[in-house]
């Protein structure tokens, strides 16, 4: 994560917000360190939670989601931010994840296609920029993994203006073995709730 702040910070983001959702492994400890500002969870909300609890403690005017694990290539996230000064209300990454098959993303990008006719090529990307109020009409989120999918379903139903932004990130990759094939049925799972629920 400290590489992951210093990225935002040499693309020029001022001000760097972690939540932590109840994490044990020292991530308030670090964010504190690093100067950026924790919003913290006394219990664990999962990903749409903790995001419902941090996003409106957040004032700024374009706001990223990003991350943790994305290292220095975080800074270009600069990119999403300049799509939503430049018109687009919700901008998503499009970027290829390390390892993996792919058949997640092709499903999910199939689905959305079934419910919004919307063609996205990076449906399960998570790093996303909107301005504050757009996020507000964006919420709440939907629980775990569904969230990705179930944004962009509402953004389609609400009339938005979605762009999906090319750059140049690196992700954790989760492999095909076991561990990776065990992520991508419960991912594939979530998505599917996503956009049925």
């Amino acid at each position: 994560m400290p590489s992951t702040i210093w990225g935002l910070k040499s693309a020029g983001f001022e001000k760097i917000y972690v939540a932590d959702d109840a994490s044990a492994d020292g991530t308030a400890q670090v964010a504190l360190t690093s100067g950026a500002v924790l919003l913290s969870s006394e219990r664990n909300l999962g990903k749409g939670g903790i995001l419902n609890f941090a996003l409106p403690k957040v004032d700024e005017e374009v706001i990223c989601l990003i991350d943790a694990d994305l290292g220095e290539s975080s800074r270009e996230a600069v990119k999403l931010a300049n799509a939503v000064f430049q018109g687009a209300d919700l901008a998503v990454a499009r970027f290829r994840s390390k390892g993996g098959f792919g058949l997640v993303r092709r499903a999910a990008t199939f689905l959305l296609f079934c419910f919004t006719g919307k063609l996205f090529k990076a449906p399960l990307s998570g790093q996303r920029a909107a301005k504050r109020d757009v996020w507000a009409k964006l919420m709440p989120f939907a629980p775990g993994f569904s969230v990705e999918v179930a944004m962009l379903k509402r953004a389609c139903r609400l009339g938005l203006k979605v762009a999906e932004v090319p750059v140049e990130m690196t992700d954790r990759s989760y492999g095909r073995g076991i561990k990776g094939i065990t992520h991508r049925f419960k991912q594939l799972l979530a998505v599917i709730r996503g956009l049925t629920s």
